[in-house]
């Protein structure tokens, strides 16, 4: 009996293989940035991320009459996620050849084109932190020296700065060291949230460029982590301020990111509340039926942005 070689059979088989490759290498990119940022999964044409902000502190009470408070409020940020897809044919002759081989080699790399495309943009939003035109929902950049404390009104979707609250700077120019760092922190030991309460943070991730990752591999050690810290300047570990459960990660690769001297540190757990890849769909790969029966269409595709709510948890460094 002749073999039915217009059957599409083979298509369904070859599915199993490419689905199964793309979720891994998806996976394995995108871990990286799972310590520091959160995802959120949407289903709406943009998402509204609040930054901080609270009632402030409880007035005397005298016994009858009571202190009714008002919200101080941070700022709203706009994040609206958009498409991005590519496709692959497989040919019948390729599979029948190579099956296995062939598919695996296409889901993997459909699934690094998607994870990168991910990653990509997550980069560019940290390299972006001191571009002046690229702004936040309190109208400064990520990296500022002078971002308003707190929101005065609401005006459409997007909130006006509040003078009377004052401004505060997440923005230095020191070179990377464990003086820098201890510094950095005692920076942000001053913050307030809009509503005049201490921020409360712990500044317990060194974001570094790949030009700095020697320089963080002297301070925190091979693995990434070292207690006590020590500073690469001389030979001692003597005790010093910086948390002794910090740890660093590189933050760049090929032309995206920080720059050769530009690094920051940040509170890991307030960054996962406050900076975000909003998912309209998360990175998926589609078998496309086609006329022609000897053609399998494999299609990439993720719906995604990413954005920031506030500036208080990360502070910057661009050296000159």
């Amino acid at each position: 009996m002749p073999t039915n070689v217009n059957s599409t059979a083979w298509k369904g088989d070859n599915y199993k293989f490419v689905g199964k490759a793309f979720q891994s290498a998806y996976a394995n990119r995108m871990n990286k940035f799972k310590m520091i940022m959160g995802e959120v999964n949407s289903k709406s044409i943009d998402y509204e991320m609040n930054g901080t902000g609270g009632y402030g502190e409880l007035s005397p009470y005298n016994g009858a009459d009571l202190n009714m408070g008002e919200q101080k409020r941070g700022f709203r940020t706009i994040i609206t996620p958009g498409e991005f897809q590519k496709s692959i044919p497989i040919g019948y002759k390729q599979a029948k050849v190579d099956k296995l081989g062939e598919t695996k080699k296409v889901g993997t790399k459909l699934g690094d084109s998607a994870a990168m495309t991910v990653y990509l943009h997550c980069l560019r939003m940290f390299g972006n932190a001191f571009n002046a035109k690229i702004l936040g929902g309190d109208g400064q950049p990520w990296a500022s020296t002078k971002h308003p404390v707190a929101a005065k009104m609401d005006q459409g979707r997007k909130r006006v700065p509040d003078p009377d609250s004052g401004t505060f700077s997440n923005l230095i120019t020191d070179e990377l060291s464990v003086d820098a760092i201890t510094k950095a922190q005692s920076l942000s030991g001053r913050y307030l949230t809009p509503d005049g309460l201490p921020f409360l943070c712990q500044m317990d991730c060194v974001l570094v460029s790949p030009e700095l990752e020697a320089t963080a591999k002297k301070i925190f050690g091979e693995n990434s982590k070292l207690r006590p810290l020590r500073n690469p300047a001389d030979d001692t570990n003597a005790a010093n301020p910086v948390y002794e459960d910090m740890t660093y990660m590189v933050v760049g690769g090929g032309k995206d990111g920080f720059g050769p001297k530009q690094w920051a540190i940040c509170d890991r757990t307030l960054m996962k509340e406050l900076v975000n890849i909003v998912y309209i769909t998360k990175p998926m790969v589609m078998n496309s039926d086609l006329d022609n029966p000897l053609i399998d269409l494999y299609t990439a595709y993720v719906d995604f942005g990413v954005g920031w709510g506030d500036s208080r948890q990360i502070i910057f460094s661009n050296p000159a």
